[in-house]
């Protein structure tokens, strides 16, 4: 019996969800599925899935066999797949991308263009989600991370750049209501919240160079960037953002920086991805593209 066939086999029935699904998927009969997974059940000594006539489950042998056969797959495409795209012009294969909703369109969507002009057949998926997701269950080749103190991860982590907070309304709303000049004056305010944000429901500022939780009556919460800035420019209040998501909309008829409320810490932009022994070159390609891309490009 061929191990590494048998663990590839496994990996497709759990993926697709039975035994019919998965030898379709490799172009063979269920029922050759079925007795090669039981083959594999009595070389293991223990069972994979609890069956029944209507449907099967993993055991919690099999859900641990299931991922260490995952890894040990998944490293197997990725030396052979490094070892001979590394030869080719024409590098190809899909980069699954993950980031906060604020580096999509003004910076990971021009980043991806222009890398593209130069490996046109390397494709991209990209998932914008401001909560940080596990690349491993997800199946996510990389994620970028903006942090004030990225925690401790098992993840190789790469610093892009670095950015910092400011507070900001419109025009307009400043000239109804006053500009704040004190933490004080702001509780005054109508502030509005990134909920999904993952510092929860606070605001992360500076107070005699400590860092503390600034929190109030959130007048709106919103979920992602464009609903933030959309609100600021719509006169609805103050919101706290990221400088590198908001600078091109900052001018003196829209968007007015409020100064002198309080300092604040500075944010490091992150690039992570699986702890693995052999890159895809496709990825590693991209990993040098976007660290050069980023230092001429904010």
């Amino acid at each position: 019996m061929n191990k590494l066939k048998d663990m590839n086999l496994l990996c497709k029935v759990v993926e697709k969800g039975n035994f019919a699904q998965a030898a379709k998927s490799l172009n063979v009969t269920p029922a050759i599925v079925g007795r090669r997974i039981t083959a594999l059940e009595d070389s293991l000594g223990f069972l994979l899935f609890n069956r029944s006539t209507r449907q099967m489950q993993l055991t919690n042998a099999g859900k641990e066999y299931y991922q260490g056969a995952k890894k040990i797959i998944d490293d197997v495409i990725e030396l052979e797949d490094g070892l001979k795209t590394d030869n080719q012009v024409n590098p190809s294969g899909i980069i699954r991308i993950s980031a906060p909703d604020g580096l999509g369109s003004d910076f990971l969507v021009r980043a991806i263009k222009d890398f593209k002009q130069d490996y046109p057949n390397i494709q991209f998926s990209l998932h914008l989600d401001n909560r940080p997701i596990d690349l491993i269950e997800n199946d996510i080749d990389l994620t970028f991370r903006l942090s004030v103190g990225l925690e401790d991860s098992s993840y190789v982590v790469s610093k892009l750049t670095e950015t910092t907070f400011g507070l900001f309304a419109s025009a307009q709303y400043l000239k109804n209501h006053g500009a704040p000049k004190s933490l004080e004056e702001l509780k005054n305010h109508d502030c509005i919240h990134m909920g999904e944000s993952r510092y929860g429901d606070y605001w992360t500022i500076m107070r005699d160079g400590e860092i503390i939780n600034y929190r109030q009556d959130w007048s709106l919460i919103v979920s992602n960037s464009e609903s933030m800035i959309q609100a600021i420019s719509s006169d609805m209040g103050i919101a706290l953002m990221p400088m590198l998501f908001i600078n091109q909309h900052i001018t003196p008829n829209n968007l007015v920086q409020i100064k002198g409320i309080s300092d604040f810490p500075n944010i490091g932009v992150y690039a992570l991805f699986p702890t693995k022994n052999h890159l895809p070159y496709r990825l590693r390609l991209f990993l040098d593209f976007i660290k050069e891309w980023f230092k001429s490009n904010q």
